[in-house]
């Protein structure tokens, strides 16, 4: 009987998720099936399991084992490593920095097929779509287009999108956000972005895509923050 590595347990588990194998359930099957099914240790299929999460694939719940995020085309092509990319800071910490938010635009949409293929968010699902502003110490630096699925994330207001929406879902609706996948981009800027952003002699923006999935494994965000080049930099992946 030849024996079952801990590759293979990954790349086996790993090929179910990504071909939806266990959508319908959007949980792997508990460590004991897996246990007998592989007929190996514990440690082998914790250790498989930990580099499904490491890839933003899974999350482990206690109470519920572990749910399978989303997989969507989209979201497919940035299944990269939880420990390298952390959020958005200023490159020069010893600056004084004064921040606002301003809101450009707030309204509640239905995704049409043309955004369902930007967000993934399902065709007829009803999204609340913010422009938010970013200004700092005078500079418009930020500009976020974020869309919220309005049925996982209800009574958004625009007094909320001004502050933190993250500590509305956390604190108020008591939701768990568990992984948060996000890939960078640097584009040519657009019309949207001369209007919002303090460009100057630049003609390029980062564009940070982020995809938010809760504790259950839905996805509940869609969020582009383009942000001119200046004393900027990104470096990890949010795992709450």
């Amino acid at each position: 009987m030849v024996e079952t590595t801990n590759s293979d347990i990954y790349t086996i588990l790993k090929e179910r998720v990504l071909s939806g194998q266990y959508n319908i359930k959007m949980r792997l099957p508990t460590e004991d099936a897996l246990i007998e099914e592989f007929n190996v240790s514990r440690y082998a299929i914790r250790k498989a399991i930990k580099q499904l999460v490491n890839e933003g694939l899974v999350y482990s719940v206690k109470g519920k084992g572990v749910v399978v995020l989303e997989q969507t085309p989209q979201t497919k092509e940035i299944n990269l490593s939880l420990a390298k990319i952390n959020g958005l800071q200023s490159l020069n910490s010893a600056q004084k920095i004064d921040r606002k938010t301003i809101i450009a635009d707030f309204q509640q949409i239905i995704v049409d097929e043309k955004l369902h293929q930007k967000t993934s968010f399902s065709v007829g699902v009803p999204v609340y779509a913010i422009k938010r502003i970013r200004r700092i110490n005078t500079k418009n630096a930020v500009l976020d287009i974020n869309y919220f699925n309005a049925q996982i994330v209800p009574k958004i207001t625009p007094k909320i999108a001004s502050g933190s929406i993250y500590d509305y879902i956390k604190k108020d609706l008591q939701m768990k956000i568990a992984v948060v996948k996000r890939q960078l981009r640097i584009e040519h800027a657009s019309q949207i972005d001369y209007e919002h952003l303090n460009l100057g002699i630049n003609n390029c923006v980062g564009n940070m895509i982020s995809f938010a999935f809760n504790d259950d494994g839905k996805q509940f965000e869609y969020t582009e923050s383009h942000f001119i080049p200046d004393n900027f930099i990104f470096n990890q992946i949010i795992k709450f």
